[in-house]
């Protein structure tokens, strides 16, 4: 089979198709969840999906066997050998052990068993299935797929090892010419998926979702790949920026010989994975706070402006005030109060307000986040009975039953209509409430009677259900009309304050204090929403300077991994920097050079971090990584892209990398031409 070709071209050819197996595994499991209802659907797609992954393992299996047999026939102790045959080995494992796991994957779609294996990315990479669906006739199947996964990953990292090892030992030509034929096929496949697959997924459609992930993929390895093919470029001209730059440059462009030249390339991982993990945590963490923030701003004022432990009587003037101010979009009054809710099955504490439903809409998103029912329902609670099933109130029918013979009966409800509440999910959830459904509110403002304070009891018609977003305002928020609350609470025209929104959010403290200076009323208090929020804020950014510090360890320990490599490189260039110093160079100078080695060191590993880490944000943030809403109450993972952050990142990168070559570039500058050159 191999006659007429070298060994070292198959094993070339191996360590390729080694590569891309693996990664097509990884791609294949990872993309479970777009497939897999597909390829239940569509027979064709199973058919051939068998086809191609059989001859991709067949034409692995069959090259590992023939290079196998002949490293065989090399001599003992040859350099190599045993690299060579653990690869073969291994990949001939590796292809016949996905062959199994992959098999059953397929033969249960097709034979409609997916409720036995999923389709998720977990229970197919982890082979958590059994947590699922514990179905005792079917034991084996999952006995079956988990041992096959566990050694799927154990052989395929001992085969992506192997297949690094034993690239090193191919020539230098053959592997210029195997990645000029690698970088082709890159721009091919960049300019394919360029022109044919969508960046942008088409909401609900599995296939553009798809497209899209793959997209993102090619362009992230054909950045990467172009990325690496300008470090020799750009190392030649920052080589003539100087002596002192050339002099790094040609250290790090070096052939280095044992651990050194893994070293350094761990050197730069490091980095680059460090700031990688800080990045996209950041991220989630900006994400976060961006998301609260939203989902605040949009159920509470930019500004209130109330009055301490007391209510505001003359509020008319005030309203008239604040709308006619510059930079304020809309200002509505509110009327709040605790109570206590009670339905048929439970009972549970509220915050009731009175709003006014005219111009509620002006400055929060209530009407927008309402998921049943309808706002309008407040001014006319008529017409929930004509939207219910099954309500109490009277309606036109039951009048004209009721009615004597010879009467006039009004064909709008009778004025025993139960006057509307709007609740936030959670708490009809916990009342088990619909539209429609009757429930009590009891305050505790109420008169004073013999025994003491009496509650005032009202029964109101759920009129809609709101989700803001957030737990605890779900859980706790009732609205009612203003007017209703004012008499049910015996408040005369009087309400707790004004709520205010304004052009730009971020100006809001800066509008607060012109509000207050405009209204010139010393009783009144006029907050923003940073105010009234800086405890949440504030623990939100504590809390993100905790992580910073915590993954910022990370990027302390790689910058002892820089500080080793410099350290074995300085031991490794000792005799050139006796031969520096024996022509000139001072002390300074021989600093200088090993800290523009740490310099590029960091530079490149931070670049390279923060790439990687704008994809996988960019990725998050562009095709949504799915949360369960019922356990995070957000229904994908947020993640806000800010370039601050990614400036802050890689500037620390690049320090800490130039703190840990300030030693070794002094122990370098402490090297004695004649101990240097003694030996020479």
């Amino acid at each position: 089979m191999t006659s007429g070709r070298p060994l070292g071209f198959w094993t070339a050819v191996l360590c390729g198709l080694a590569v891309l197996h693996a990664v097509a595994t990884v791609v294949f499991l990872g993309s479970s969840t777009l497939w897999f209802q597909a390829m239940q659907a569509d027979e064709l797609i199973w058919i051939r999906l068998v086809i191609g992954w059989a001859t991709a393992q067949l034409i692995l299996v069959l090259l590992s066997l023939a290079i196998a047999r002949r490293a065989r026939r090399m001599p003992r102790g040859a350099v190599g050998r045993a690299r060579i045959v653990g690869l073969s080995v291994a990949a001939g494992l590796h292809a016949t052990i996905t062959t199994v796991s992959i098999g059953v994957i397929l033969w249960s779609a097709r034979a409609s068993l997916g409720h036995v294996l999923g389709g998720t990315t977990p229970s197919l990479l982890f082979g958590l299935t059994h947590l699922a669906y514990p179905d005792l006739e079917l034991e084996w199947i999952r006995t079956l797929y988990q041992t096959a996964t566990s050694l799927q990953w154990a052989t395929g990292t001992a085969l992506f090892i192997l297949a690094a090892s034993c690239w090193f030992l191919l020539p230098l030509p053959r592997r210029e010419r195997f990645w000029w034929v690698f970088d082709a096929g890159m721009v091919l496949a960049f300019a394919a998926v360029s022109f044919v697959l969508p960046i942008t997924p088409v909401e609900g459609d599995d296939a553009s979702l798809g497209g899209a992930v793959v997209r993102v993929t090619v362009t992230t390895l054909f950045a990467i790949r172009v990325a690496l093919r300008l470090v020799g470029p750009l190392l030649s001209a920052f080589e003539r920026i100087g002596f002192r730059p050339m002099v790094a440059a040609r250290h790090l462009r070096a052939k280095k010989t044992g651990f050194l030249a893994a070293s350094g390339t761990l050197s730069v991982l490091a980095v680059a994975v460090s700031s990688c993990m800080l990045i996209s945590v950041l991220s989630v963490m900006g994400g976060f706070r961006a998301d609260l923030k939203k989902k605040i701003l949009g159920n509470h004022a930019h500004i209130v402006i109330d009055q301490a432990l007391k209510e505001l009587d003359d509020w008319r003037p005030i309203l008239e005030q604040t709308r006619a101010t510059e930079g304020v979009i809309g200002a509505t009054p509110y009327l709040e109060t605790e109570v206590m809710v009670s339905s048929l099955s439970n009972r549970a504490g509220a915050i009731l307000r009175g709003i006014d439903p005219a111009s509620v809409s002006e400055v929060t998103d209530l009407a927008k986040n309402m998921t049943y029912g309808k706002l309008e329902y407040l001014e006319h609670p008529e017409q929930i009975l004509d939207d219910s099933i099954g309500s109490s109130g009277k309606s036109p029918l039951d009048a004209m039953l009721e009615a004597e013979p010879g009467e006039d009966v009004d064909p709008r409800p009778g004025a025993d209509t139960m006057p509307g509440l709007i609740v936030g999910q959670e708490l009809a959830r916990a009342l088990r409430l619909v539209v429609g459904d009757r429930v009590t509110v009891v305050s505790p403002r109420g008169e004073l009677g013999p025994t003491g304070p009496i509650p005032r009891t009202k029964p109101f018609r759920i009129a809609g259900i709101f989700y803001s977003g957030m737990y605890e305002y779900d859980m706790k928020h009732a609205y009612v009309a203003l007017d209703v609350a004012q008499r049910f609470l015996k408040a005369r025209e009087a309400v707790s304050g004004i709520e205010v929104k304004v052009q730009d959010v971020e100006k809001a403290p800066a509008m607060a204090t012109e509000l207050a200076s405009i209204l010139g009323r010393d009783e009144l208090r006029v907050r923003d929403w940073k105010m009234m929020n800086q405890q949440l804020f504030g623990a939100l950014a504590l809390e993100k300077l905790a992580m910073f510090i915590t993954l910022g360890i990370a990027i302390l320990i790689a910058g002892f991994s820089v500080f080793g490599t410099l350290t074995l490189l300085v031991q490794e260039k000792r005799r050139e920097v006796g031969i520096l110093k024996a022509m000139g160079a001072s002390a300074r100078g021989v600093i200088r050079i090993f800290v523009i080695e740490g310099l590029l060191i960091g530079t490149a590993g931070g670049l390279l971090g923060l790439g990687l880490g704008f994809v996988m944000t960019f990725a998050a943030e562009h095709f949504g990584i799915r949360m369960n809403p019922e356990v995070y109450y957000i229904d994908k993972l947020p993640v806000n892209l800010d370039p601050t952050e990614f400036a802050l990142v890689g500037a620390a990168t690049v320090v800490v990398c130039l703190a840990a070559t300030l030693f070794p570039a002094y122990q370098a500058s402490r090297v004695r031409p004649v101990d240097a050159l003694r030996y020479d």
